[in-house]
């Protein structure tokens, strides 16, 4: 064991070290508190930030469900117009000769990655939109994105008058 000096070059003993390792031992733990409170407030801003990213996202989608919707059901140039019976036409219509696409693909809700939303019917049959709904931790997660047809005399959504 190696000896301890003082300043003035008098040997130090194991009474005199502890007292000062018990401040470099307070000194720690309030470093390690500190650093634990800075990674919690940094969790939370990751968490809200990634929420909001996945919530940006899921409109993103609903938009391009509704932009599909509205491509199949202005696709026939006939005076009557159809909703799709299922998503999968939105990416494979087979009403014509050739297969058209209404939409890349079905995608998935970025909350489950899954594609788990629940269809909006039309009152005409077939899908008029796109609905998810969860209860998070401590909010209230519900998004509808319908298609709503335009009046074709005026080009007004019919709700609108």
């Amino acid at each position: 064991m190696m000896a301890s000096h003082s300043i003035n070059g008098e040997h130090m003993g194991a009474k005199e070290l502890s007292g000062q390792s018990g401040f470099t031992y307070i000194g720690v733990l309030i470093a390690v508190a500190l650093m634990g409170i800075g990674l919690l407030a940094i969790s939370e801003v990751w968490t809200t930030t990634a929420r909001r990213q996945k919530m940006a996202q899921l409109d993103w989608i609903g938009e391009q469900y509704v932009q599909a919707i509205e491509s199949y059901y202005y696709a026939n140039t006939g005076s009557v117009h159809f909703y799709p019976d299922k998503l999968d036409d939105l990416v494979e219509d087979k009403r014509y000769l050739s297969i058209k696409r209404h939409i890349r693909t079905l995608y998935a809700n970025p909350f489950t990655n899954t594609a788990d939303w629940k269809i909006i019917p039309s009152a005409q049959g077939g899908i008029q939109g796109i609905e998810y709904k969860r209860v998070d931790s401590d909010y209230l997660v519900c998004r509808q994105f319908v298609f709503v047809p335009r009046n074709e005399v005026g080009r007004q959504p019919l709700g609108d008058h």
